[in-house]
């Protein structure tokens, strides 16, 4: 009978440990709730984004998805380093570099976990003619590879879309073949 207790008890108390798991999965899937699932070997990346986003993805451009209004755009891609060993401090600096010769005006940046992986996360403003672009970027350098994804828009419609960027990019899961 003292052995059918402690199996109960210790059947409830796994079960109770493993119940604020289980309510975060709930969460997670009632914030994506009318949300599209992406998921491509090609592209090595799975993730979910707004219904109303348009599809242009391909295997020349990579994954594109054009916002409803028609400006705003969020980019995927990855690309092996050839054999070119780089950690991704050297990348960063590289690309910040190239980035600030352009024009750039770095607005805010992070160092994240994409996909379980250290990533970086930089914000800057950018003058394309005569519009004013603001960009989200993410570099996360992984087995060889840099991913790198990216939300682009005008600067005064940016932040209207911040968090539906943030929540695409926080679900975003690399997957191997």
């Amino acid at each position: 009978m003292a052995k059918k207790v402690v199996f109960f008890f210790l059947l409830f108390f796994l079960n109770q440990a493993n119940f604020p798991n289980n309510l975060y999965a709930i969460e997670n899937q009632n914030k994506l709730e009318g949300w599209t699932t992406f998921r491509d070997d090609f592209f090595e990346i799975s993730f979910a984004y707004p219904e109303n986003w348009t599809n242009y993805t391909s295997q020349e451009r990579g994954v594109v998805l054009v916002l409803p209004d028609g400006v705003g755009m969020f980019t995927y891609r990855y690309s092996p380093l050839f054999n070119e060993k780089m950690s991704l401090n050297e990348f960063i600096s590289q690309n910040r570099d190239s980035l600030e010769k352009a024009g750039a005006e770095f607005v805010e940046d992070e160092l994240i976990t994409f996909s379980n992986t250290p990533a970086y996360k930089l914000i800057y403003i950018m003058s394309v003619g005569k519009d004013t672009f603001k960009y989200l970027t993410v570099w996360c350098l992984r087995e060889d590879n840099i991913y790198i994804t990216t939300f682009s828009h005008q600067s005064q419609f940016f932040d209207q879309y911040r968090l539906e960027i943030d929540k695409v990019i926080d679900h975003m899961v690399i997957i191997k073949n």
